[in-house]
């Protein structure tokens, strides 16, 4: 029994994860990060030993050409940002199920022989 797919269900396989990459919603990589901050004055509640300070505030961290770069999300943004964040890891998850497809696409085709020719004269003439 043969638990391999085929080189016809393999190509299927890639339609569908193409399919599935023209078709995503908008997204966006990073790291989504709240963060509190202290304001320096004496008398505000910031200052008490047990508060939190102000905040949060929002921030996207993101590398760009080897380069962090880091965007503030307004707080009525960041369940957007969080869903955008998602639907990222969903984009590289079939991304890499569309390389692994490919992969054994290619090892399909080595595997198969070569198509044989009857005349060997004809494969001299185009030789």
């Amino acid at each position: 029994m043969n638990t391999f797919p085929t080189l016809k269900e393999l190509h299927r396989q890639k339609a569908q994860l193409l399919a599935q990459i023209k078709n995503f919603p908008d997204f966006r990589s990073g790291s989504l990060v709240g963060r509190y901050r202290k304001c320096g004055k004496p008398n505000c509640h910031c200052a008490k030993p047990d508060s939190k300070g102000h905040g949060p505030s929002w921030s996207l961290t993101r590398t760009v050409k080897g380069k962090t770069v880091t965007t503030i999300i307004p707080k009525d943004a960041v369940e957007i940002t969080r869903k955008q964040i998602s639907q990222y890891h969903q984009f590289q998850e079939t991304v890499h199920n569309l390389v692994e497809t490919n992969v054994k696409i290619c090892d399909a085709q080595l595997a198969s022989p070569a198509p044989e020719t009857d005349d060997l004269s004809e494969v001299e003439k185009k030789g």
